[in-house]
């Protein structure tokens, strides 16, 4: 190996070394924020391992992408179905061994919104006309962060999680998509300016149990959205989480992918999900926005967008 060989080696194991404690430090700081419990990696695994359902393949799950994963390990954590979720997704592209390779960080927010609708049943018809607090739904409301990467096959490989639990006190004053987190009566319809979208979805066989009662599991509405946008691929007949194009403007692992999901808040069974994408790569749109709303069965798909603000006209006098 000649002289000059030699140093480019050296300066590219030099800088590769540097990339990967650079990671390590982000993944440390995001998994290690104030107040976060850090988590049983391989009993999460395990956990999800449970909830496979063998598609044909080598590995079951490997298709499965890190938003429903999260979402997966989230909901299972507590039994209540009377839910609102705010999921904030952020990545990082990391170049390792010459591949591009994202890392996902992603804070899941899940809330039991049982007892609060219990509260106000007892409010309007006393606590003996009232079921007991079990059949609103039991659980605490609790924080998770994690950060998954692709790995050997597989789409979305947890590497890292931490949680914490949420008081009521300050769940109360917490704003989930411009919503007080524990309103079951604040909607989605205000999000956004709503367009219905007519179409069918391509459909897939079950990677996981994708029901919740009479309407779609969190997870599975998330994978449903994932393919209104382009974020999966299931056009094959089977699931692909894909990721998307990551923006240009994204920042460390700042956040620019919201996610919104209401489930089972008011009288009938229904899920509404809302899948916000930010920071575009589009000269036109700053933001785009899928909705999925399942009540009783009953799917209807929508559409929003965001345009940019011109620039304020230069004023030459």
């Amino acid at each position: 190996m000649n002289h000059f060989a030699f140093l480019a080696a050296a300066l590219l194991a030099t800088t590769t070394l540097a990339q990967a404690r650079d990671i390590d430090a982000q993944i440390a700081g995001f998994i290690g924020a104030a107040g976060f419990a850090p988590a049983d990696v391989t009993a999460l695994e395990t956990g999800l391992g449970n909830l496979w359902r063998n598609d044909g393949g080598m590995s079951p799950g490997s298709t499965v992408g890190p938003i429903e994963k999260a979402m997966l390990i989230a909901d299972t954590a507590i039994p209540s179905t009377r839910t609102r979720t705010a999921i904030a997704y952020g990545e990082i592209i990391q170049e390792e061994d010459g591949i591009a390779l994202p890392y996902s960080f992603i804070e899941v927010r899940h809330y039991n919104l049982g007892q609060v609708i219990r509260a106000e049943a007892v409010a309007a018809y006393g606590a003996e006309n009232t079921d007991e607090p079990a059949a609103f739904g039991l659980g605490e409301h609790r924080a998770w962060r994690f950060v998954f990467r692709p790995a050997a096959g597989n789409a979305a490989v947890l590497i890292d999680a931490s949680s914490r639990v949420i008081p009521d006190a300050k769940a109360k004053g917490q704003d989930c998509d411009s919503r007080p987190c524990l309103d079951p009566h604040a909607s989605l319809d205000d999000q956004a300016e709503w367009q219905e979208i007519h179409g069918k979805l391509p459909t897939w066989p079950p990677l996981y149990p994708t029901r919740s009662g009479e309407i779609s599991a969190p997870a599975y509405a998330i994978s449903r959205l994932a393919v209104f946008g382009y974020w999966a691929n299931a056009e094959a007949g089977y699931y692909q989480w894909t990721g998307g194009e990551h923006p240009e403007a994204a920042r460390g692992y700042a956040p620019y992918r919201f996610i919104a999901i209401d489930r089972d808040l008011g009288q009938e069974p229904a899920i509404d999900t809302v899948w916000r994408e930010t920071q575009l790569n589009d000269d036109a749109l700053s933001a785009i926005a899928f909705r999925r709303q399942d009540i009783a069965g009953e799917v209807r798909l929508m559409r929003a967008s965001e345009s940019r603000q011109p620039p304020p006209a230069q004023n030459h006098e």
